[in-house]
């Protein structure tokens, strides 16, 4: 995290983000995706990928960064590089599920609540991963509520 900038603003301003469902992996290290939705389209991608299949070549998941995984669904910091999306590298995406009945962003960081960096909008929809000691699950609809506004600052 970078407290100059703010919560996941060097991400915003350095990948598009889009909303994906991950459904295989063809090759070793690339994920084919369902676009569902595009936040940000200035890194390669455009709103004429929604609804379409994506292949990308996903972050390795090393040094406690987890890889994406098929049948996830996640927001994805991605870009285009010789014509091909990769993931941003490090912590390049947030697992979107369940828990107890409402949608949440898995960010990886333990106790991200407590991180007085980070806006309070987020630290106050956050709560412990149930699954991942090392996690934070922030609410879905604010966390892209916050992202959207990031996106539009960098726009400007």
């Amino acid at each position: 995290m970078s407290p100059t900038r703010g919560f996941l603003a060097e991400k915003v301003e350095n990948y598009d983000l889009v909303l994906l469902h991950v459904v295989s992996s063809p090759r070793p290290q690339v994920l084919r995706a369902t676009v569902e939705r595009i936040y940000s389209a200035r890194n390669g991608i455009d709103q004429g990928y929604i609804g379409k299949e994506i292949e990308f070549v996903r972050s390795p998941g090393n040094w406690g960064d987890a890889a994406l995984e098929v049948g996830e669904r996640a927001l994805v910091f991605i870009s285009i590089v010789s014509d091909e999306f990769y993931e941003d590298a490090w912590r390049g995406h947030m697992i979107v599920e369940e828990i107890q009945g409402d949608l949440f962003a898995i960010y990886q960081h333990r106790e991200l609540w407590l991180c007085e960096e980070v806006p309070e909008m987020i630290r106050a929809c956050s709560q412990q991963d149930p699954k991942r000691p090392y996690a934070t699950a922030i609410r879905l609809g604010m966390l892209e509520a916050y992202l959207i506004d990031l996106v539009e600052s960098c726009l400007h």
